[in-house]
């Protein structure tokens, strides 16, 4: 989609250098901890060289992937509310961890009504103890060097390159695959394999399909 933003600003004659830099991604960030970590890199990196290298940009902060993360809802239950604090806990750290330059934490309790003030708070001191107590703001991309991160982020890059692709090769970009549904049917795709996974066993949601507990009250 940025690319497809950037094409169309580009025909309609602004320049690169002009418009890139106000460019920013929108990105949910799920339970399996080190793949969203990954993910943020291997986007970093693949819009810095899809800026400089497709369309040659000349200033370094056109670059740059500025991005806002907030942690899924999708994965919140309304079985043991509770619980979910934890899951946001370590969604929001994945978040910081790949380098997110702005972050929203959901309330535990979205899965049932709005949130209650005290379940706002608490998400907000997640991210407050994140930020002033665990240190790992301290320091840019912590985990680079790490060979499993590393590793992970490259296989991410190389499976959305193909994507990217697919996307331009069989449909000539991101309009005409939305005109002819391939977003549509992906989204499907993948909710319907995500669901098959669950239903057998293979992804498992504690609470809802281990570890569960008649009573939503209690952890």
């Amino acid at each position: 989609d940025g690319m497809c933003y950037a094409e169309e600003s580009l025909k309609r004659g602004l320049k690169i250098d002009t418009f890139a830099q106000r460019l920013s991604f929108f990105w949910d960030v799920h339970n399996e901890f080190f793949e969203e970590i990954a993910k943020l890199r291997a986007a970093r990196r693949m819009w810095a060289h899809i800026m400089r290298d497709r369309f040659h940009a000349k200033k370094e902060r056109s670059w740059w992937l500025r991005c806002h993360c907030q942690t899924a809802g999708v994965s919140l239950t309304e079985q043991q509310p509770m619980v979910n604090i934890i899951r946001v806990a370590y969604q929001a750290l994945a978040a910081v961890l790949g380098g997110t330059q702005s972050l929203h934490t959901n309330s535990m309790d979205e899965t049932l009504a709005l949130p209650t003030e005290n379940a706002v708070k608490i998400a907000l001191r997640t991210q407050q103890i994140i930020a002033d107590e665990t240190g790992v703001t301290r320091t840019v991309d912590p985990l680079g060097g790490s060979y499993f991160v590393e590793w992970l982020t490259s296989d991410v890059q190389r499976r959305a390159q193909e994507l990217i692709d697919h996307i331009y090769n069989t449909y000539g970009g991101v309009l005409p695959a939305t005109e002819a549904g391939y977003f549509r049917r992906a989204i499907a795709d993948s909710s319907a394999r995500y669901g098959a996974e669950f239903d057998r066993g293979a992804r498992i949601m504690i609470g809802v399909n281990k570890h569960v507990e008649h009573d939503f009250e209690r952890i």
